[in-house]
């Protein structure tokens, strides 16, 4: 990535964080990052890839982290399937630790970032499920697998199900804003511990509910 195009998503995060993904115009985008105004369709071709490629460059590193935990922790393994905990963990972890070490480097455009990702989230953007596909489809699809290997007896709607909650809780998580000054339950106060806790025994809670009601049922059965 090259310096134009650097200082063009800098721009784009603060744009789309004040101003949301439709309020946000390519000419204040690349007024603000001292381009010319057909800089973004020059380096990205249209305003949803800039917004795209400004996810990529912030999710993908996380990402990274998780799929080589992921691999190393299969390999201590053997192979066989890993604890529930072990793998909320390893989707939890690295994002925390991200957010938290951008936030100990002043990396002041993380805020925005997530600032826009709430407002894009939250607009009827049809490109939405194109970065859904190109940025995430491959982490919800290796770690819903491993779910779904370590909890081999349950329902694989209800592995979409428990998945889901996982998704929606974390990206609440890092949408959040702090209303005050004494609001500790945005990221920034989270601790990783609390936080795969948290999520380990909501999915836990969830499977044993499900592993109690079957048998019951099946003796109800005529």
């Amino acid at each position: 990535m090259n310096k134009t195009q650097i200082k063009l998503i800098d721009a784009a995060e603060r744009e789309f964080a004040e101003h949301g993904f439709h309020g946000a115009s390519i000419r204040d985008i690349t007024s603000r990052a001292g381009a010319n105004i057909a800089a973004v369709n020059y380096h990205f071709g249209s305003k949803e890839t800039l917004f795209i490629e400004m996810v990529r460059r912030r999710v993908e590193p996380i990402n990274a982290i998780r799929f080589s935990r992921l691999d190393k922790a299969l390999a201590e393994s053997g192979g066989a399937p890993l604890e529930i905990r072990e793998i909320v963990d390893i989707l939890v972890r690295p994002m925390v630790e991200a957010y938290l070490q951008q936030k100990q480097d002043n990396d002041s455009g993380n805020k925005y970032f997530l600032r826009a990702m709430g407002r894009g989230m939250a607009e009827e953007t049809q490109f939405m499920s194109a970065l859904h596909q190109d940025i995430l489809a491959e982490l919800i699809k290796r770690f819903r697998f491993e779910l779904s290997r370590s909890l081999a007896d349950i329902p694989s709607h209800m592995i979409q199900l428990c998945f889901a909650y996982l998704g929606s809780t974390l990206s609440g998580v890092m949408l959040r804003k702090r209303r005050d000054d004494n609001d500790t339950s945005s990221i920034e106060f989270m601790d990783a511990d609390h936080l795969v806790n948290f999520l380990t025994g909501g999915l836990q809670a969830v499977v044993s509910e499900h592993r109690n009601t079957v048998p019951q049922n099946s003796e109800n059965a005529p």
